[in-house]
């Protein structure tokens, strides 16, 4: 329980801790994206307020921009225009300060923005250009963003590289530390566990004083309403006392190391067969399905508890007259997860119930009826955690007016 839990714990935290890691990443990388896009934007627009060219006098540069433009702005600015006519064709272009861009480039960058309007911004590759009207000819400005793109991408690559690095080590120290976090978890059922034993025990004593003492009562004044009370709840305490020293013991993990080849089919017979006398007294009918010569790697005491206790669950709860059916077939050769056990029987359960919280402790439906039957809600929580222990899965299902509980081995 506690290795599932702590399992569980280092999944959650890590997976919370990495959504937020990547949630920064990813703002930074958005930010700087947009930001470097922005800047390339208004240097577009300084280039062409002032006829596709970079001023090299500091006294017409100032305060007409709000990003830092110096002499040395336009030999470090990768750019281009081109002047087109009505008809697109190029006028002029101006190519000073990139080498990059051919002839036959200027036609094909001036055949795919000819016919944009004024003020049209747009990347091509990763060119981002800006479309102006310049009197009667048509002005585009194309500014080279490679470097940008360059350490977006750089950017990028190291923050996920740290990220990983750092997420590394986060689960390499969860893993280490985990169990020191889980330590007041394991004391805490530790004690539970102790107190669950050591008040059933002790309560069985005066149990059993009291049901001697009504006995006696009944052999010295006859059978009366109140020894009979007297009796049947003591007999409904002594049950309860018995369902917590149960689940107490199902709450010790069991060991792999003890865990058995056991043939399976033949314990599922010889349990299911030792009810077929107690569910004819209760009026109902209990027919087996039971493949023979299937084997099952694990604790036979506890898979043998928990075949009685859904067995036993279906009599107490089936309607009146229902039937009740166990079916144990084979799903593969090997010995491991072999099996699939289906206990199911006719019901009167209102089809708005949660069926899902039968498997919570002391989780009762029909609190008037559990009492007529002796349940306590504990019995399929035993259930679960047998299974849980044993690494398989344990469903419950309701079709019509018949109810399906399935265990995956």
């Amino acid at each position: 329980m506690f290795r599932a839990f702590r399992l569980r714990l280092i999944t959650l935290t890590m997976l919370a801790i990495t959504t937020i890691v990547f949630v920064i990443i990813g703002a930074i990388n958005v930010s700087n994206v947009v930001r470097l896009r922005l800047h390339a934007d208004s240097m577009l627009r300084f280039i062409s307020d002032h006829n596709g060219t970079i001023p090299e006098n500091s006294t017409e540069i100032e305060g007409t921009v709000d990003f830092f433009v110096s002499s040395e702005t336009p030999y470090q600015t990768r750019y281009f225009v081109i002047h087109l006519n009505d008809s697109g064709g190029i006028v002029d272009a101006m190519t000073n300060y990139i080498s990059a861009v051919s002839i036959d480039d200027l036609f094909y960058y001036a055949g795919l923005t000819a016919d944009l309007d004024d003020g049209t911004l747009g990347s091509i590759g990763s060119y981002r250009y800006l479309v102006t009207q310049n009197g009667r000819d048509k002005m585009v400005t194309f500014l080279d963003r490679s470097q940008d793109i360059n350490s977006s991408m750089q950017l990028l690559f190291l923050s996920v590289f740290i990220a990983v690095i750092g997420l590394t080590c986060i689960c390499i120290l969860m893993i280490f530390l985990s169990d020191k976090l889980i330590q007041p978890f394991k004391r805490n059922h530790e004690r539970q566990k102790q107190f669950i034993t050591d008040a059933g025990h002790e309560l069985k004593t005066p149990l059993a004083i009291i049901r001697t003492n009504a006995e006696v009562l009944e052999c010295c004044y006859g059978e009366n309403e109140w020894i009979d009370s007297i009796k049947n709840q003591t007999e409904r305490l002594d049950g309860l006392v018995k369902g917590l020293l149960q689940l107490a013991k199902s709450n010790e993990m069991p060991n792999d190391n003890v865990h058995l080849v056991f043939p399976l089919s033949a314990a599922v017979s010889e349990i299911a067969e030792s009810f077929v006398t107690m569910a004819k007294q209760k009026g109902h009918e209990l027919k087996l399905d039971i493949a023979p010569n299937i084997e099952y790697k694990g604790d036979a005491k506890a898979i043998s508890t928990l075949v009685s206790i859904l067995i036993d669950n279906a009599i107490k709860y089936a309607s009146k007259g229902g039937e009740i059916a166990v079916t144990l077939t084979r799903l593969g050769k090997s010995t491991a997860r072999t099996a699939k056990l289906i206990v199911e029987n006719d019901t009167d359960v209102d089809d708005n119930e949660d069926i899902n919280r039968y498997f919570e402790r002391f989780y009762r439906s029909d609190e008037s009826r559990s009492r007529q039957t002796g349940g306590y809600g504990i019995g399929l929580s035993v259930a679960k955690t047998i299974i849980e222990a044993h690494k398989g899965k344990i469903t419950v299902s309701k079709n019509g007016g018949r109810i399906y509980f399935t265990v995956l081995l």
